[in-house]
């Protein structure tokens, strides 16, 4: 809700308030007149003795009866109109902040993968789609809440399934060579679901450029996850 919206409310509120005042104000002073004018007060000459006083406050009980209704009805509105804009004010200001927090952990993270990329001789910064991947790990990042989504997790768990399987074929004692090409089309795949894309290579260049890829995710993990929410990948057995 914008801060237009919210004065017209606020004006609208206001006015509500001061009518429901003004209204209960005139039919308090009608009463008044009127318990005044049926008992001939007006045609009394002046009396200040207890007596008279005591009668006065008789005549016009019906309408101290309204005027503090009518103080009490106005008070209510006026407390129920601050708790609703408090609240208001409250969601506008935590939505602020966290788009403020999300933004500001994006370019962290941005920044992070950057300064690793650079000390990685096979790591592109053009193959990581920096985006996707943020917002894959904090899917909810934009409402404050930075933790792991699900489906980053089941991602993760196939890439870790995808090394596991890797490595059972990589120590089979019937296996004379690792079958190379099919493990890079799985994972290939495993990472682009992450935002990271990685072109065909030969095997040993392939290995390197994966094992960079992997230790930049299990660092990406632990500095962002934290409170090792997210598992550490299976060591690569077939490099």
């Amino acid at each position: 809700m914008n801060s237009g919206s919210l004065e017209a409310q606020f004006k609208a509120s206001a006015k509500f308030a001061l009518f429901v005042f003004i209204a209960g104000s005139f039919i308090s002073g009608y009463l008044m007149l009127r318990g005044l004018s049926e008992n001939n007060a007006f045609a009394k000459s002046l009396c200040l003795e207890k007596d008279c006083i005591l009668r006065f406050f008789e005549y016009i009980e019906a309408a101290s009866i309204s005027f503090s209704a009518t103080l009490t009805i106005t008070a209510t509105i006026i407390t129920v109109i601050g708790a609703y804009f408090a609240i208001l004010n409250y969601i506008s200001t935590a939505k602020t902040n966290a788009i403020s927090n999300h933004l500001a952990n994006l370019r962290t993270f941005n920044d992070f993968l950057n300064q690793e990329i650079e000390n990685g001789s096979r790591l592109n910064k053009g193959s990581i789609d920096i985006f996707k991947w943020y917002n894959l790990i904090f899917p909810s990042s934009k409402y404050g809440i930075l933790a792991p989504g699900d489906e980053y997790r089941k991602r993760l768990k196939n890439l870790k399934n995808i090394i596991i399987q890797s490595n059972k074929l990589c120590s089979k004692g019937d296996t004379p060579s690792f079958e190379y090409k099919p493990h890079q089309e799985k994972m290939r795949d495993a990472l682009s679901s992450l935002g990271i894309f990685i072109d065909f290579m030969p095997r040993n260049d392939f290995k390197e450029a994966e094992g960079q890829l992997l230790k930049l995710i299990d660092k990406a993990n632990k500095e962002f996850c934290i409170g090792g929410e997210l598992e550490e990948l299976p060591k690569p057995l077939y490099f």
